[in-house]
């Protein structure tokens, strides 16, 4: 983040805080890709005569933004999950409501499709708890079972099976974004050592010719 940066920079030398700043401003600009960032930051502090090697520790910064950014979208998500859970409960319980003011009163019969109604609201929310399972393949399931915890699965909630496919293609996500972090990371190391070596060669012709 932009005090690692700060801090890296320091022990580097590098306490010209105009330079410092330019170079946080470069690290906090959402509007370059993390490639992008590393050339703009490597390539201003060595024309700012910058001669230790500053690439690792501008990746690691970038790094620890990216990390950052993925910390806040993953606790937003959370907050969603939340939200919807809370919703879901809510939903439920109107649910159970609604079937429970459809029992019979003096004077009236439900109708058949009353009856069904509340026999389908009953079997899918009013005898069923929520339980999370693994499953073969070592994911999580929510599914609901019976209270008395003797027959199977009864009934799913459809939302709850949302919640369930979010949550597994946030960490399938996550997972992808990881590999593709590391090989950017040694993609840019790559290509910052490849640089160098071409830099070093030209200085080497320019010492040969001066000879």
């Amino acid at each position: 983040m932009a005090e690692y940066l700060k801090v890296e920079l320091a022990k580097l030398g590098v306490d010209d805080d105009a330079i410092v700043e330019y170079c946080v401003g470069l690290l906090e600009d959402t509007s370059m890709d993390a490639e992008e960032k590393h050339e703009a930051i490597v390539g201003y502090l060595e024309a700012a005569e910058v001669t230790q090697d500053v690439a690792p520790t501008v990746l690691k910064a970038i790094d620890l933004v990216a990390g950052d950014q993925a910390k806040r979208d993953l606790d937003a998500h959370e907050l969603a999950q939340q939200a919807l859970k809370g919703a879901l409960a809510r939903e439920r319980e109107e649910l159970l409501r609604d079937a429970s003011d459809n029992k019979p009163v003096a004077g009236r019969q439900l109708t058949a499709d009353e009856r069904r109604q509340r026999e389908r609201l009953l079997k899918a929310y009013g005898s069923v708890e929520p339980e999370i399972v693994e499953t073969a393949n070592g994911e999580s399931e929510i599914v609901y079972r019976e209270q008395a915890g003797e027959g199977p699965v009864m009934e799913r909630n459809m939302n709850a099976q949302i919640v369930v496919e979010k949550e597994r293609a946030m960490r399938e996500a996550g997972r992808l974004a990881h590999l593709k972090n590391k090989e950017r990371e040694k993609e840019l190391l790559e290509k910052d050592r490849l640089k160098k070596e071409e830099k070093k060669k030209r200085t080497m012709k320019n010492e040969k010719r001066r000879m």
